[in-house]
């Protein structure tokens, strides 16, 4: 790979996570356009690492590229976003069940710590980041990359809803306790009261998406 070739690669990323972080917090709304040249100026680059941008982001499910159309931010439907849930607790309870044997007393700190941080913030992005590495650190001695990388794109795809349409402080409670049931679950090695909390919990943030979903969309 030549220089120009990986700077243009590395500019891509930049910009793709960039682009990403205004969509989930809501400066292009589902369906906005998303004009290369105005994506240029805005981030202060040529179009050629926008345009690869946007091929990342549509790998992601977040954008929609058509011919003699452009680019535009994927709009969800709350059938989409119901069928993503029900995907992710298949997955996500896969990965659990196997990750339980393998936790051990310092893997339980980690979360303890994420969890704690997590009921600290109340900036949007960070509240988001750090529910998803509470999930991440849940699931990640499980051994299954394969599984991880599509809990994480499935995630990827609604995550933007728990930013622009939920608020940290609309489940704060509801989540804080879902989480330490869901934890204390894992600590005692229970498998199966674990993936009966974590299937609750992700059903309840479902529900609580597409209301708000529902009320943007009428």
């Amino acid at each position: 790979m030549s220089n120009i070739t990986a700077s243009a690669s590395t500019s891509a990323g930049i910009i793709a996570a960039r682009l990403r972080d205004d969509i989930n917090d809501g400066r292009w709304p589902d369906g906005a356009a998303l004009r290369q040249d105005e994506l240029a100026t805005l981030y202060g680059v040529s179009r050629i690492p926008v345009r690869e941008a946007l091929n990342l982001l549509r790998d992601d499910g977040l954008v929609v590229i058509e011919p003699n159309r452009g680019a535009y931010v994927t709009r969800l439907r709350v059938a989409d976003v119901e069928e993503i849930f029900d995907l992710r607790i298949l997955l996500e309870a896969d990965a659990l069940v196997r990750a339980i044997p393998a936790h051990s007393r310092k893997t339980l700190v980690l979360i303890e710590a994420i969890q704690a941080q997590l009921e600290l913030e109340d900036a949007k992005a960070a509240w988001i980041q750090s529910d998803r590495a509470f999930h991440e650190a849940l699931y990640a001695p499980s051994g299954r990359p394969q599984t991880l990388a599509l809990i994480s794109k499935l995630r990827t795809r609604v995550e933007r809803y728990g930013l622009s349409k939920l608020r940290p402080g609309s489940r704060r409670e509801g989540w804080a306790s879902e989480h330490r049931q869901l934890l204390a679950a894992v600590t005692a090695g229970d498998a199966e009261e674990a993936v009966k909390v974590l299937t609750m919990h992700l059903q309840e943030t479902c529900s609580a998406v597409c209301a708000a979903l529902t009320l943007t969309q009428t």
